[in-house]
């Protein structure tokens, strides 16, 4: 059974953007979140109906990310 607890991730290009995300800790320090650029669509430019989809470039299409929770 996984374990859920809440990240706060600053993002942006100045880094003044917070974020809260649901982190689920998979263990020796790494968790996972749901892909800040594509919102767990794996879909890169998703809102862009006019622009053929591609997988996201951050999350490689998985829709999730990796992070460090050590």
């Amino acid at each position: 059974m996984p374990h859920f607890m809440c990240l706060v991730v600053y993002c942006g290009w100045t880094r003044e953007t917070e974020v809260e995300r649901e982190i689920e800790d998979l263990g020796c320090g790494a968790g996972q979140i749901n892909c800040l650029e594509c919102g767990n669509s794996g879909i890169w430019n998703f809102m862009e109906p006019e622009i053929p989809a591609e997988p996201c470039v951050d999350c490689k299409g998985s829709g999730n990310t990796l992070v460090s929770i050590a």
